[in-house]
């Protein structure tokens, strides 16, 4: 059994959108896991990290059309396909760290694209 460190529960908390401390989450995110829990974790993080390098190269990629007569760089449905595996990520490290996903950073923010009536 294995214990993360204090820096790697607060990364932890940051990824899965805690961002208020709380010592529940703290105390579960200190607590023993097995070897293997740890390495599928700390793998995820890396596989975070490498969408969100990707999601950066694609907007800068987003302003390519075409180039001499090849395929099209097709921006949303990569930025979708990336999104979505992001969303996969998450929740199976909320699920394998037992705390759940408290804000998912790769699905759009529904309240912002509410519609208010001014009248």
């Amino acid at each position: 059994m294995t214990q993360f460190t204090t820096v790697q529960a607060e990364e932890f908390e940051r990824i899965l959108g805690f961002f208020e401390s709380s010592s529940l989450i703290r105390t579960e995110l200190t607590s023993n896991y097995s070897d293997t829990v740890v390495d599928r974790t700390l793998a995820i993080l890396d596989e975070l990290v490498g969408i969100d390098d990707l999601l950066k190269e694609a907007l800068s990629l987003s302003y390519v059309k075409e180039s001499r007569g090849q395929t099209k760089f097709s921006y949303s449905s990569h930025v979708a396909h990336l999104k979505s595996e992001g969303t996969r990520l998450l929740i199976e490290l909320g699920r394998l760290l037992r705390v759940g996903v408290e804000f998912n950073k790769y699905l759009p923010d529904k309240k912002s694209n509410s519609t208010v009536a001014y009248w």
